[in-house]
């Protein structure tokens, strides 16, 4: 009667560590299916975080340029005390401008490898 009790016990222990491992395989091709698809998912949204800070960056300098003209156009036209925004202007937006795609350069790798749902 023993026998058979302990023969039992050891094929029910059979029986559960090989569910357990076979869950464990299971887990173990998730994580690498992951792996596979963050590493080919990564370029690619490289390139698009990387499209996002120079769209930002022609943004900024697009905007310095247009306050420029205006500035020119109100100091052509009388407004004399708009003469030294003609210089400072364009070197403080400049340099927030450039302040921007530098932190949004930085910032590329770890945004481009989070995952979809974070973003």
């Amino acid at each position: 009667m023993t026998k058979k009790l302990v023969i039992v016990a050891l094929a029910l222990c059979f029986i559960l560590s090989g569910i357990s491992y076979a869950a464990d395989a299971e887990t173990g091709t998730q994580k690498a299916k992951s792996w596979w698809q963050k590493l080919f998912n990564y370029p690619a949204n490289v390139t698009n975080e990387t499209a996002g800070v120079v769209t930002e960056a022609a943004k900024g300098a697009t905007s310095v340029v247009t306050n420029e003209v205006k500035t020119v156009g109100q100091v052509t036209s009388g407004s004399l005390g708009k003469t030294q925004n003609l210089v400072t202007d364009p070197v403080m937006g400049t340099a927030e401008t450039v302040k921007k795609a530098a932190e949004g350069t930085a910032a590329i790798p770890s945004n481009a490898n989070k995952p979809e749902e974070a973003k």
